[in-house]
């Protein structure tokens, strides 16, 4: 636990800092044994919260969830479904399938159909300088989405892009550990953070905006 006590490195500015930094911790060590839900300090907007499954309903502004395990899929299905301006993610690896129920295919078809009324859709991918079969995996999926007209960027293949990010209509922030591949939403050990900041959203779009340079 002496870990925890460790400060973060400073990646983003200071108002975003004043949600992320001081969750972090604590939920990352409370999460793998009860659900729970916290309310940053804060004040933003007061528009009402999206119906989530399984997720408090709440208008309060800032307010985190965790997403542990495949409780992510019904929630990101959920919010990319409800989302009526903008859609925008980073992702290591993004591994669709047309055998069986492919989860992660299900989301390529959500953002397909969001862009399809109108919703600005972004997908941000890895390129890797050395992994032929992952720079295939994003490629392919990749493809898919252009052809529905959704814009896809790939990093720079000299830098690897790790994160995990989703952002929709800059307010609802999804940051953790799941991948877009059917382990990750399915089967895995993963944790994310909902998170509904704009202040927060802010930070990410700008930090995503530096990945795809």
């Amino acid at each position: 636990m002496a870990e925890l006590n460790k400060p973060f490195p400073r990646i983003f500015s200071r108002a975003a800092r004043q949600y992320l930094y001081p969750i972090l911790p604590a939920a990352l060590a409370l999460a793998f044994f009860s659900g729970f839900s916290l309310t940053a300090l804060g004040a933003e907007s007061t528009t009402p919260r999206i119906e989530l499954p399984g997720l408090s309903t709440s208008s309060r502004p800032n307010e985190v969830n965790t997403l542990a395990d495949d409780d992510y899929f019904p929630t990101l299905i959920n919010l990319i479904q409800n989302s009526n301006r903008s859609i925008d993610l980073a992702m290591f690896v993004f591994k669709t399938s047309t055998k069986g129920d492919n989860r992660p295919m299900q989301i390529a078809k959500a953002l397909i159909a969001a862009r399809q009324r109108g919703v600005r859709v972004r997908v941000i991918l890895e390129k890797s300088g050395y992994d032929e079969k992952l720079n295939q995996t994003n490629e392919e999926v990749g493809a898919l989405l252009k052809e529905n007209r959704i814009v896809v960027e790939f990093d720079s293949p000299q830098r690897t892009n790790h994160a995990k990010l989703v952002v929709i209509d800059s307010r609802y922030c999804l940051v953790g550990s799941h991948n877009f591949t059917q382990a990750a939403l399915k089967h895995n050990h993963e944790l994310s953070l909902l998170i509904d900041s704009r202040t927060l959203a802010r930070e990410l779009l700008d930090y995503m905006g530096k990945i795809s340079r």
